[in-house]
């Protein structure tokens, strides 16, 4: 009886860890969940090839990127979701130019990625040979890698996410939201909002 007590608790446990377990890999890829749920939505009415590459895009994108890319990933395509939910006047174009505007941004910080990952790699002591010196090498090296990061910062963090924000606000306002009925439609139109 005891050791079915013992053999009980362990199991208790086991589970319980790894309930926490799951949990806690869930926290720590919220964003990829979300930009991948939202990229779902928005990619509905795309062709299948386009489906396939820009999801593998944005998720890689929000998995591999550093911070805060994931998170502003998440939020453009939960805006860009909602967006095309509310659009009544064209949401295809919409959902088009939103999935391309995340296309661009997951490029983006994949680019980054690739490039500061190279950037990491380089050794000093190779471009001391050519430029004439270890000090001067380590010199060209921490200022290329300092422009990047700057270029990285604006570009990911600013205006990549501005640039998509204003296509979407652009794409909800241009089209203010109009009557939902047929005869109601031709009402406004005829009469230009004024009864």
């Amino acid at each position: 009886m005891e050791a079915l007590k013992e053999t009980l608790s362990h199991l208790l446990i086991y589970e319980a860890n790894g309930f926490l377990a799951l949990v806690y890999v869930l926290w720590e890829h919220v964003t990829a969940i979300l930009a991948t749920g939202a990229m779902g939505y928005l990619i509905l009415g795309a062709p299948p090839a386009q489906r396939v590459w820009m999801t593998a895009m944005a998720v890689l994108a929000t998995l591999l990127a550093p911070p805060p890319v994931p998170l502003i990933m998440a939020i453009m395509a939960l805006a860009g979701a909602v967006a095309v939910w509310r659009d009544t006047f064209n949401p295809d174009n919409l959902r088009w130019r939103l999935t391309g505007g995340l296309a661009l941004y997951a490029l983006a910080a994949l680019g980054y990625l690739a490039y500061s990952r190279y950037l990491d790699g380089v050794d000093a002591m190779t471009w001391a040979k050519t430029l004439g010196g270890e000090g001067q090498a380590a010199a060209a090296l921490a200022q290329g890698r300092a422009f990047v990061n700057i270029l990285a910062t604006w570009g990911l963090w600013l205006i990549i996410p501005l640039g998509y924000f204003s296509l979407l606000a652009q794409s909800m306002f241009v089209h203010p939201p109009g009557p939902q009925e047929p005869g109601d439609l031709i009402t406004t139109i005829r009469t230009r909002g004024h009864n």
